[in-house]
């Protein structure tokens, strides 16, 4: 007994130092472990505010968009890849030149290489299957077989970017197709693109201000110059805005097909703060399509608001209905008449009031109708080439300002049918709210407003052509893809069928 007693006494102080040993080590394990969360953390935030002081003093719009691109990067190979599509979202329509393309094809080539690489790594469908994929594939076979009538070298190289542009624009909807698969990310893309078209709409009102200011220098800034007069001239004249897209037209598009969302989200916010910032974005981009003088977007908010109070109307009862109409024509004539009497802008109102009609044609587009549609009868069946050439002296013409016949010039009835079949089966998906309209469910109410965009995206298309720059067919896309994607949504609803998710960071398919 006297024998284990002295090694029991002997272990303990043995142990006892062991413990301590122990808990020094796993201190020191702590201290190297929080050391090396908070070294490059405070590294980071020295060397950003190192770099937002030195582009505070002193800006340069490269460092500003590599930035910008490494956090898209962040998104791509880090995250979940929805949000390296939300970061597109909010980017397209503020592209910069790349000595190759625009940075909206390179990013949505790019974006959709990632994800291939990803999705291949763990064996997962790389997009949705959709009702469009017969008819987009028909829509891009079209483009090629357009380009057997394309003369010059030029018109080939141009026509060649014009494709990849248009396969860009497809696979941006397949992407939000594939990934938006449920009401919560639906939600947050549209209210991204409300934000990212919110930020064009304010570029307009600093253009209101100050004509022809830089908001980032090389990248950032109105589109439309001032004239030779200056700001005299510019207020004697008048202005039509275009904002950072520098096309009134483009501007008043967006606005337009926009503001219903834009309303929605306002009148479903249950936050105070964010029921007033939706608010306030709404009444931003309502004066800044009414400071476009464009009669298109005027035309498309009064078939927006129309259409609207018709599809919800067993929602408000008549004096509801009433004080609505009444607070937006009041707001509509009071922004028009501000714009056009205290800031450089036109009056869409008295524009649309003065025109002209000759017979079923404005008066502005009989030197624009009429030519496309001869030049459509020299290659009626596939088209001239992608690539819009409006030539010089006698053979100058101007864009079509519409798009039918913008397709049907340079795609013929091969690819204006392709585009048509498109615009069928989009809106067959768009009509599967109809009998939910006394619901308030968000995916109906958004499908409804995606259907509301759709028509009054058909009728704008008959004074504009949304062909002819990197911006407006990602918009159009875009949409289509909310309409798939919302469609989808209800479908699976309906069946019980729910969408696959995929491991964390890969989105889902079903």
């Amino acid at each position: 007994m006297m024998y284990r007693r002295i090694i029991t006494l002997q272990k303990e102080p043995l142990e006892h130092t062991q413990t301590q040993s122990q808990t020094l080590r796993a201190r020191v394990d702590r201290a190297v472990t929080w050391a090396g969360r908070i070294v490059p953390a405070a590294a980071l935030v020295a060397i950003g505010s190192f770099f937002a002081a030195q582009q505070v003093t002193s800006p340069n719009h490269r460092s500003i968009k590599l930035v910008v691109m490494l956090g898209i990067a962040a998104f791509m190979f880090r995250f979940d890849m929805v949000y390296a599509i939300y970061a597109f979202v909010v980017l397209f329509p503020f592209p910069t030149g790349i000595s190759i393309a625009s940075s909206n094809l390179v990013l949505m080539t790019v974006i959709p290489m990632v994800w291939a690489v990803r999705a291949a790594s763990t064996k997962t469908r790389l997009f949705r299957a959709t009702p469009l994929g017969a008819p987009h594939a028909l829509f891009i076979i079209a483009y090629f077989v357009s380009l057997m009538n394309v003369e010059s070298n030029l018109a080939l190289v141009r026509s060649l970017q014009i494709i990849w542009r248009q396969i860009a624009c497809v696979t941006f909807f397949a992407m939000i197709v594939t990934f938006v698969d449920d009401e919560k990310r639906l939600k947050q893309i549209l209210q991204l693109m409300c934000v990212s078209v919110g930020l064009v709409m304010a570029t307009a009102i600093v253009e209101l201000i100050a004509p022809g200011s830089t908001i980032i220098p090389g990248w950032v800034g109105m589109g439309k110059p001032l004239s030779h007069g200056g700001e005299l001239t510019a207020r004697v004249e008048k202005m039509r805005i275009g904002g950072a897209l520098g096309s009134d037209a483009n501007l008043a598009d967006f606005g337009t097909q926009l503001l219903g969302f834009m309303v929605y989200f306002a009148l479903r916010a249950k936050n105070p703060a964010m029921k007033t910032f939706w608010f306030l974005v709404s009444v931003l981009t309502l004066v800044a399509v009414l400071s476009t003088g464009n009669r298109g977007g005027l035309v498309g908010i009064m078939i927006l608001f129309g259409y609207a109070l018709y599809l919800f109307r067993r929602r408000m009862s008549f004096p509801q209905k009433v004080m609505i109409v009444t607070a937006a024509l009041a707001l509509a004539f009071a922004a028009d008449y501000a714009l056009s009497t205290y800031t450089y802008a036109t009056s869409p109102i008295q524009r649309l009031m003065n025109t002209e009609m000759h017979g079923v044609v404005p008066e502005t587009r009989t030197m624009t109708w009429l030519p496309s549609l001869k030049k459509c009868l020299e290659h009626p069946f596939v088209g001239s080439g992608p690539w819009f050439e409006i030539g010089k002296g006698l053979s100058f013409q101007f864009w079509p300002h519409n798009a039918y016949l913008f397709y049907l010039q340079t795609l013929g009835l091969f690819g204006f049918g392709a585009f048509m079949w498109i615009m069928w089966r989009v809106t067959k998906m768009s009509l599967a709210f109809w009998h939910r309209t006394r619901m308030r469910d968000d995916v109906s109410d958004i499908l409804a407003l995606a259907h509301i965009w759709l028509v009054v995206f058909a009728v704008e298309q008959l004074g504009i052509d949304h062909q002819r720059e990197d911006i407006y067919p990602f918009l159009v896309w875009f949409f289509f893809a909310i309409i798939v994607a919302a469609a989808g949504i209800i479908q699976r609803r309906e069946t019980g069928i729910e969408a696959i998710r995929l491991p964390k960071r890969f989105g889902s398919v079903v």
